[in-house]
């Protein structure tokens, strides 16, 4: 069976789980005094949830400890990530980004402070779809981009290898591996699958849970993008729309094949 990870709110330290844990907090100095007492051994990251925090307290604390910046408000809250470039000194920092309007201006901060980024795309409308072409061309194109831009770096590397990679794995929500713990102790499925129950055979890996569970209906089996994507677009709203996102993939694919056809031109 998989050995669980589980993202909980630093309040829950105490419960009885076995696994690894990620560490959700607002406040990094009492996230550092109450992680103080447990095994650091277990704690593969952590995640700091208000933006308006000082986070000098972790600068030098537990060097090499991965560190996630959630946004909530992007287009608002992107210039308070100036504030947390000394974490780079020790920490691989990446900042995770809800597809919302104007998520754009937040991508492009992030990336020129040299941030690591993770979006949420959501299942995002016409609109939104408008701007993630826009963010994509900007990973694509700009040549001062010198870190990921996830889900877009794992995909186009993906087409390239044709070694595809479900997004559920790309964006750090897989259903065999982790689980999130809500304030009062309650578990659930990570991401956009919190609050849903869905059964598959134990001990199923990921494979098995697109074929069982995520991405059974006809039009995910017969998506060209299904092993790139997993079904991961059709949570939570199973009749979603997926033509915008399927023109994101193709996007990736052509990328993908204009990259290797520059690298063969090149070596041959």
């Amino acid at each position: 069976m998989n050995e669980l990870t589980y993202n909980i709110p630093v309040h829950r330290l105490a419960d009885d789980r076995t696994g690894g844990l990620i560490v959700r907090a607002t406040d990094p100095a009492a996230l550092i005094a109450a992680l103080e007492p447990h095994d650091p051994e277990r704690v593969i990251a952590i995640q700091l949830l208000a933006l308006d925090a000082d986070s000098e307290p972790l600068n030098a604390w537990a060097p090499g400890l991965p560190v996630e910046l959630v946004m909530r408000d992007p287009a608002a809250e992107f210039p308070l990530l100036y504030r947390h470039s000394n974490l780079l000194d020790n920490h691989p920092v990446r900042i995770v980004i809800p597809v919302t309007p104007d998520f754009g201006k937040a991508v492009k901060t992030a990336v020129a402070l040299d941030f690591a980024v993770r979006l949420e795309p959501g299942q995002p409308d016409p609109a939104l779809i408008g701007e993630l072409t826009a963010v994509l061309e900007f990973y694509l194109r700009q040549p001062t981009v010198a870190q990921p831009i996830e889900y877009f770096h794992s995909a186009l590397l993906g087409f390239y290898h044709d070694e595809p990679m479900p997004l559920w794995r790309v964006l750090d929500e897989e259903p065999d591996r982790l689980r999130d713990v809500g304030d009062d102790g309650a578990e659930s499925l990570s991401g956009r699958l919190a609050g849903i129950e869905l059964t598959v055979t134990p001990d199923a890996d990921l494979n098995a849970w697109i074929e069982q569970a995520l991405a059974t209906a006809e039009e995910c089996r017969a998506c060209a993008f299904l092993n790139s994507c997993g079904g991961y677009f059709k949570w939570p709203r199973r009749d979603y729309d997926c033509a915008g996102v399927k023109q994101i993939f193709g996007l990736l694919r052509a990328a993908a094949a204009e990259l290797r056809h520059d690298v063969e031109s090149v070596e041959a």
